[in-house]
């Protein structure tokens, strides 16, 4: 973790220097030399970091091999964030400047000098401790220290567990056979000469125990065989040498040849080509980590009668090695397998291994805290065996790991689960760990994470993609380790939500906590904040902790308990506040104090009862994203338009829906001038216009854009606008009302829209030339309508559409019947269709919709019938119907149809209120 906060640390000297030339500009004469003095100085820390970041590097990787090397890292971290202090108050006292009449800022600028010089000063005292501390360090033998700690490292990560797993007795693997008969199959194929196998999953998920059974029961039918555990910092010679010798070793007719030259790459690749040319083998390559492990080592096995060769792997790349059909991802054991692995673990002395009911509460509660990850389940229960079996002794110890996972008896686990950490990039490190800070189980959105990595400076620049974008690609990478989890995919085929695996979140706050990276507030223990940088409050009262956090730089709030007088206190102590999330909050307004932190960049106030924003918002100079979805907010002050670095404006109002009704977010109206935050990427939902769709074009760069009341005299200005926004991927155009005519003729969509969400009646004469301009996106797979007054002749041109994914039709469609041609709608997953007050027939033809997933019919009330060859969708799993379909909906419930057996749920009942979201 030292590289990631030294990383950061560089980023942000860097961004202090971007602004010297500004800054000295608007500098009076006196001030200016010492601006100048503190610039050179921050230079210099930059350069001295730069020069050291390798050596911190190393350090990191090798600081739990003596406890000299731990001081020395914690030093150098304590130092980091002293710069971090100088370098934030600097940016803070610099925005100082931004309000009050000329006078009363000179003065305050003059008054500032001492600031500049003192600021200078510590930084020349950090480095000259730097310095120093890292010349102490050299005093000692760091070569040694990498040459032990390597020797640790391959010793208790790959040898150990690896090797012990082949001793394993089939009696006590549980949740295994599916995939045991699968990999048992593959093996023994004979069609296939040559076949890649990939298992893979998060560490301590139990690859090697599967692959190490199967392995050992099936090896005698091969001439040889070789297990190679792959070391992190493999080289090819040596990897190619293990399997020569593992050949060797386990050549059944004892054919290897000896005294082969062995010395070079050359000689290795052809000596086990030609052993193999007539040899059935099969050669286990453990726990890769890079796919250069393959490409290093394939030109050795071109040849052989028979060939199996079997990856496991935490990373979805390796993975890839194999074609789909020879990949098993192996996932965490259900809830009855994980239930008995613990018996056999934990009562591995009880000859039935029985659990005894006085101590079923507790097994419960581990084995679901286990999340059915075996590595967790063995470990946890391995200790309990030897505990005291009573209620009260089993209490404690639950206790003791709610507060940290790194009991020495449960060493294994913690081992391998960090070795996943310790492999991450940098960057990533910082964005895994930041995950630990949402509570237990919590489902994260990617759009919001992203959103937040961003704030928090953790995403490096790239050129041709946003920070948003960089930001998905290392949260895509984290899940393809197996660091999250995934918990849904939207209809593209995007992870929308995830979460971490709570044994991972226990250790990743174990090492939060030791960096000093966050804090999860847990009641009253307030002694371990110390210098921590972020606080998550969960529970407890926060009020008595204004004086305890000096450091913070981000709070987030996951309770609806907090106060307008603790965060008045936060705020007024916590200046240098750079994310500050209120999400579902129960506080009703902000106190100005909040207004005054400069360095604020995101502020999240979703789901809370704030209704209004202060004018002083346009204090927050460096603010990124104001997130206010689904508040109680009607209006924007005009002084938002100051914020030049703001790049995603949510406002959204959640709406009170009668029953029965559907009712889109209400938006809150543009201030003047909005059309200037030209760094704008994410803007909803604002109100139409006229100034507004005047000037609206300006906004280039937006990504994410929904508008409401348009009436038909924007139209023709808006879509011109609209078509300017070459990067524009989600849209929204909300109409006044249902009775609001949008004129679409002249809507040229952009080139890379991939939603499109359209509320009002639709102009008849111009839907042929929209629907084929909207046909030719290659991008677009989401289509929403509400209010469209589709009659039975427009259908058709919706069908045009043949990339959509996913069609929403809300008291959209007119006419009496539906028709779906055998050609249409080949990629549509989800149909809902709510609100068709005259809808009495649908046909779907054979070969219509092929890939439907989920149909919804909901506010149907003439609907008599299920769609008529409905049992041609074969892939269809959940079809939803609601009770105003009386007759169709009794039939359903007594089983009566038979065209939909083979769907795998079927819902009916009443419809549940409502709302479009965000």
């Amino acid at each position: 973790m030292l590289e990631g906060v030294i990383w950061l640390l560089i980023l942000k000297l860097g961004d202090a220097l971007a602004n010297e030339a500004a800054v000295l500009g608007k500098s009076f004469l006196v001030e200016a030399s010492a601006l100048q003095g503190l610039f050179g100085e921050i230079r210099k820390m930059k350069e001295e970091l730069e020069s050291m970041q390798a050596f911190f590097r190393t350090v990191e990787r090798f600081k739990d091999a003596d406890e000299t090397t731990v001081a020395f890292v914690k030093q150098i971290r304590g130092l980091a964030f002293n710069i971090e202090d100088v370098i934030d108050e600097f940016t803070f006292k610099l925005g100082e400047d931004r309000e009050g009449m000329f006078l009363f800022k000179a003065i305050r600028r003059v008054r500032q000098i001492k600031t500049w010089y003192r600021l200078a000063n510590s930084l020349r005292d950090i480095k000259a401790n730097l310095k120093s501390a890292a010349e102490r360090r050299r005093r000692y033998d760091l070569k040694g220290v990498e040459r032990d700690a390597k020797l640790t490292r391959i010793g208790s990560l790959s040898i150990r567990p690896a090797e012990s797993v082949h001793f394993k007795r089939a009696d006590d693997l549980v949740g295994i056979a599916e995939n045991r008969d699968l990999l048992k199959k593959w093996m023994k194929d004979e069609e296939q000469r040559h076949m890649i196998i990939t298992v893979w999953g998060m560490g301590g998920v139990g690859k090697t125990t599967l692959v190490a059974h199967v392995y050992n029961a099936i090896k005698t039918d091969f001439d040889t065989c070789a297990w190679i555990t792959v070391s992190h910092s493999y080289e090819a010679n040596d990897l190619l040498r293990q399997i020569v010798e593992e050949f060797r070793k386990n050549d059944r007719k004892k054919e290897f040849p000896k005294d082969v030259d062995v010395t070079d790459y050359r000689s290795l690749v052809e000596t086990i080509r030609r052993y193999l040319e007539k040899k059935r083998y099969v050669l286990v390559l453990d726990d890769v980590w890079s796919v250069n492990v393959w490409f290093d080592s394939k030109d050795a096995f071109f040849g052989g009668k028979l060939g199996r060769i079997i990856f496991t792997s935490r990373i979805y790349e390796v993975a890839l090695l194999a074609s789909e059909a020879q990949m098993i991802n192996l996932q965490p054991l259900q809830n009855h397998y994980a239930w008995d692995l613990f018996c056999k673990e934990a009562f591995w002395k009880n000859e039935n291994r029985d659990c005894p009911p006085e101590l079923q509460y507790w097994a419960n509660k581990f084995v679901e805290k286990c999340n059915g990850l075996p590595i967790a389940i063995v470990c946890i229960g391995r200790l309990l065996s030897f505990k005291s079996a009573t209620f009260l002794e089993w209490e404690n110890v639950y206790k003791t790991l709610e507060l940290q996972f790194t009991n020495n008896c449960i060493l294994d686990m913690n081992i391998i689960l960090k070795v996943s950490l310790e492999d991450l990039p940098h960057n990533m490190k910082n964005c895994f760990l930041y995950c630990c800070m949402f509570p237990e189980n919590h489902v994260m959105q990617r759009k919001w994470l992203v959103r937040l990595w961003v704030a928090e400076g953790f995403i490096e620049a790239s050129e041709h993609k946003t920070l948003e974008e960089v930001a998905e690609d290392y949260l895509t990478e984290l899940i393809n380790r197996c660091l999250l989890v995934e918990v849904k995919r939207n209809e593209s085929g995007y992870v929308d939500d995830f979460q971490m695996h709570d044994i991972l979140r226990v250790l990743a706050l174990s090492k939060a906590r030791e960096e000093n990276f966050c804090i999860v507030l847990d009641y009253s223990k307030t002694n371990l904040i110390g210098k921590a940088r972020r606080l998550s409050i969960q529970r407890g009262d926060i009020a008595h902790l204004a004086e305890s956090v000096p450091h913070l730089r981000s709070l987030l709030v996951f309770q609806n308990s907090l106060t307008f007088g603790s965060l008045r206190s936060f705020s007024r102590s916590v200046q240098l506040m750079s994310v500050l999330n209120l999400q579902d909050s129960s506080i009703e307004s902000l106190p100005n104090e909040v207004f005054d932190l400069f360095n604020l960049r995101y502020l999240g106030l979703r789901r809370t009862k704030i209704a209004n924003i202060s004018r002083l918002i346009g204090r927050l100079q460096n603010l990124l994203v104001l997130d206010a979805w689904k508040s109680k907010i009607t209006n924007l002050p005009v002084e938002i338009t100051r914020l030049s670095k703001l790049t995603h404006l949510i406002v959204t109002v959640k709406p009170q829906i009668p029953a029965m009704q559907f009712v889109p977010s209400i938006g809150v109206p543009a201030p003047i001038g909005m059309w200037s935050l030209a760094s704008l990427q994410t803007l909803l939902l604002v109100e139409s216009s006229s100034e507004m769709v005047r000037y609206l074009g300006s906004l280039v760069l937006l990504r994410s854009f929904r508008i409401s009341r348009v009436q038909g005299r924007h139209c023709e200005k808006l879509f011109k606008a609209i078509t300017n926004m070459v990067r524009l991927t989600r849209l929204g155009i909300h109409a006044d009302d249902d009775q609001e005519v949008l004129q679409l003729d002249a809507l040229n969509p952009p080139p890379l829209l991939q939603k499109l969400f359209l509320l009002g009646t639709l102009e008849k004469e111009s839907l042929p030339r929209f629907f084929l301009s909207i046909s030719k996106l290659k991008s677009l797979t989401i289509l929403r309508l509400v209010w469209s007054k589709l009659e039975e002749d427009m259908f058709c041109y919706l069908e045009e559409l043949q990339q959509l994914v996913k069609l929403q039709l809300y008291d959209a469609f007119d006419g009496n019947r539906m028709h779906f041609r055998a050609t249409s709608f080949q990629k549509l997953r989800v149909l809902k269709i709510w609100g068709a007050p005259h809808l009495s027939q649908m046909t779907i033809r054979s070969g219509a919709m092929p890939s439907l997933v989920d149909l919804k019919l909901l506010l149907c009330p003439e609907l008599k019938s299920l769609p008529c060859g409905i049992e041609h969708v074969a892939t269809l799993e959940e079809l939803t119907l609601d009770s105003t379909a009386e007759e169709l909906v009794d039939r359903v419930r007594r089983k009566k149809e038979d065209t939909i057996s083979h769907v795998q749920r079927v819902y009916v009942g009443f419809v549940r209120n409502r709302e479009l979201a965000a």
